[in-house]
């Protein structure tokens, strides 16, 4: 660090008045340049330069020194103007080379202790950064442990609990305590179970690597909303709890919607198991809205049932891969912790946006999703209103 100090000072030496200006002189602020190499390293007011006072002590000593001599010759010869002048020129020239030297180490001590002040303000800024840094990937890390711990046991309960609901299955046929319909039964159930769960680790391992899909297509998203509603109010534990499933229809034609037409069925497949699990008794809703957003129209979808509810402290993490509640595992068993995170990846890599609106412990929860409206929808909403205005002004005439 000295050694780069030195070197900056040597440069600056070198490049004279272009390193610095000393604002507080009058002079040089007027010139706008240093007029003399010792300028460059002076911080002095122009009232307070040494050189300044060097000249004008130099007048008085060269007018004193005449003075006396014509005071006692009563004339000044030319040995006596040289002998003065001579002495005032070699007592500027030390004068000159000691005061520039004290200027000089002055300047370069200045410089030396604010770079100095630089570097250190430079490494405490680093040392933050690299601090801060690191308490981001602790963080991180901490969070991917905590990921970890909740995968393994998902998979741990996930997929051991069917494996021993099949090996019991299979170990009372085989004593006869079971019939062997009986206990296929089970063990198809144990098996499908398995087979939900593996699918689930699958789908949010391929999402994972996913971006945002380029191939979206005009969906009628009521239509599949539709044909969700009729296979969910089928489920087995929507028929026990005898849960109310509807679709509201809107004042307003629902358009189609920009998205991953393969995908979105099961983002709204997982939405409405979700409500149903989590729903011991009451109804799930579904309505629509439009809206827009920076310039582009939106179609707005609420999924809402009259269910559990999310405690608060548990509704940052729902969308977060193997995140459970304390009270969902009691509720629903069965859970892999899965379904909300592909919904929110599936509707996000189509360009929309899912997001949680209440929840109300004991309440309910209401979910909604935005997907673009398709613009050659638009445009057949547009036709159709003028088709319609048309029909009603030709009826019109017709009238009168």
């Amino acid at each position: 660090m000295a050694s780069e100090i030195k070197k900056q000072a040597s440069q600056e030496e070198e490049t004279g008045k272009d390193c610095y200006l000393n604002n507080n002189c009058w002079l040089v602020s007027n010139l706008k340049y240093s007029p003399y190499k010792r300028c460059q390293y002076c911080e002095l007011r122009f009232r307070k330069c040494l050189f300044l006072q060097y000249q004008l002590v130099s007048l008085v000593l060269v007018c004193f020194s005449f003075f006396l001599v014509f005071l006692f010759d009563k004339t000044i010869s030319v040995p006596v103007m040289i002998v003065i002048f001579t002495q005032i020129i070699v007592y500027g020239y030390f004068f000159n080379s000691s005061t520039e030297k004290i200027i000089k180490a002055n300047f370069l001590e200045k410089k030396a202790k604010n770079a100095l002040k630089e570097l250190s303000e430079e490494l405490e800024e680093r040392v933050d950064d690299q601090t801060r840094d690191i308490r981001q990937k602790n963080e991180h890390l901490e969070e991917l442990l905590n990921m970890r711990s909740d995968f393994l046991r998902t998979v741990n309960h996930q997929l051991n609990t069917p494996l021993s609901i099949m090996k019991n299955a299979f170990a009372m046929m085989d004593d006869k305590s079971l019939s062997i319909e009986q206990g296929m039964k089970i063990a198809a159930h144990g098996l499908e179970r398995m087979s939900s769960t593996i699918a689930d680790f699958w789908d949010a391992f391929e999402l994972e690597e996913q971006k945002v899909s380029k191939d979206l297509a005009e969906t009628d998203i009521e239509s599949i909303l539709k044909d969700m509603v009729k296979e969910k109010k089928k489920m087995e534990l929507a028929t026990k709890r005898k849960l109310k499933i509807g679709l509201i229809k809107p004042d307003f034609i629902v358009p189609k919607v920009l998205c991953d037409r393969k995908k979105i069925p099961h983002a709204i497949s997982n939405l409405l198991d979700n409500a149903v699990f989590y729903t011991p008794k009451g109804s799930i809703k579904i309505w629509f809205e439009k809206l827009e957003k920076g310039g582009k129209e939106y179609l707005k979808v609420f999924i809402s049932d009259t269910g559990e509810g999310i405690p608060l402290e548990n509704q940052e993490k729902i969308f977060i891969k193997f995140s459970r509640g304390s009270s969902t595992s009691s509720i629903n068993p069965n859970g892999s912790g899965l379904g909300l995170y592909i919904a929110k990846t599936i509707i996000e890599n189509s360009r929309g946006e899912l997001r949680l609106e209440n929840s109300e412990v004991g309440k309910g929860t209401t979910f909604s999703f935005i997907l673009e409206i398709a613009k050659t929808a638009q445009v057949g909403k547009d036709i159709a209103v003028k088709i319609n205005n048309d029909i009603k002004n030709s009826e019109l005439v017709k009238m009168q």
